[in-house]
């Protein structure tokens, strides 16, 4: 007789899920634990999961999704390319990674460990990128457009928010201010 899945169930296992991800990490936390912080068995996980980083995705999405929206309201209540530029770099650089207790790392190291076969379950980085041009093209003066067009340069904001990411959650600190002041002055032509 086929599992019949329960909505509260599946809800159970990802607050479950989303609390030992943030205290533990995703190496540290096992799908029995998981399980056993709902309240349910390991091999109940499956029914509603293939895997644990199916779990790791159904969390990171609409966490990230959250992010980004929040940032996106702040950046655009600002005055001026440069400091829309400087507060979207300080939040994906800085506010992002350090959220709900360095909860980007999660996806990380779940990346990091799996093997290269594998299949990611959805493409978080095109959405980022779109993201990230989007919004780059609203702050930017229209002659400085063209260097943030393709997308190109969006993936390379991205790529660095995962070093800054794993940086913060070692405790290694780094100038963001500076970064951001540096990164913006590039980014508009500025000397």
């Amino acid at each position: 007789m086929p599992q019949v899945k329960k909505a509260d169930m599946k809800e159970a296992m990802l607050a479950s899920a989303f609390d030992l991800f943030s205290r533990k990490g995703y190496a540290a936390t096992t799908l029995t634990d998981i399980a056993r912080n709902a309240g349910t068995t390991g091999p109940n996980i499956y029914v509603y999961f293939p895997s644990k980083l199916h779990i790791v995705y159904e969390l990171y999405e609409p966490w990230l999704l959250r992010q980004l929206d929040t940032l996106a309201g702040a950046v655009l209540k600002l005055r001026g390319p440069k400091q829309r530029l400087h507060r979207l770099l300080i939040g994906i650089w800085g506010d992002i990674p350090v959220a709900d207790r360095h909860f980007a790392n999660v996806l990380i190291e779940a990346l990091a460990s799996t093997p290269p076969e594998t299949r990611k379950p959805r493409n978080l980085l095109d959405m980022v990128d779109t993201f990230l041009t989007d919004i780059l093209t609203l702050i930017l003066p229209q002659e400085r457009h063209r260097f943030v067009s393709s997308g190109v340069f969006a993936r390379i904001l991205w790529m660095a928010f995962d070093g800054f990411s794993i940086n913060q959650r070692l405790g290694q600190t780094f100038d963001l201010e500076q970064s951001a002041r540096i990164m913006a002055a590039l980014i508009l032509g500025e000397d």
